[in-house]
């Protein structure tokens, strides 16, 4: 594997189930997490809407990681069932975030509460290896279609 120059190593390609990425403890790694992360979103058929929020809460919590936590900071999205998006962002921290209400003026402080608010659920647990953060969001209220390939027929 190769660090690419936004700082991020695909750790496995996007498939049409999910995407795993391992990313650099540098801030120019949080726009490689969105940008894959919406091209996967948009791959599966999400619905640009959703798509969006989901972009949002998966920059959050990338940026939380990278700014307060230290390596190794990674990202997975799946498409689970064709119904709901789970995204997980590890880190090598061994301390689980709060949610803080901060004053509304500050630059910093909301991304939790951020995706606390659109998330359908969200958590973090400790791990040996430091901790995960998730958050579950239902992208439709059926399934979407599985994305046609070059070898499926018409």
């Amino acid at each position: 594997m190769t660090a690419n120059p936004a700082g991020a190593v695909a750790t496995a390609p996007a498939t049409p189930q999910g995407l795993a990425l391992r990313l650099a403890t540098d801030p120019a790694a949080v726009g490689r997490a969105r940008h894959t992360a919406a091209d996967a979103l948009r791959g599966w058929g999400v619905p640009d809407d959703t798509a969006d929020d989901i972009v949002l809460m998966v920059d959050e919590l990338v940026t939380n990681a990278v700014e307060h936590a230290g390596g190794p900071v990674w990202l997975r999205l799946r498409l689970r069932r064709g119904c709901c998006v789970i995204c997980k962002v590890g880190d090598g921290c061994h301390e689980a975030p709060r949610l803080r209400h901060s004053d509304p003026d500050a630059e910093h402080g909301r991304g939790l509460l951020l995706v606390a608010a659109l998330a359908d659920a969200f958590g973090a647990r400790v791990t040996p290896a430091g901790k995960v953060i998730w958050f579950r969001r239902r992208v439709r209220g059926d399934r979407i279609p599985a994305p046609r390939t070059a070898s499926s027929p018409s």
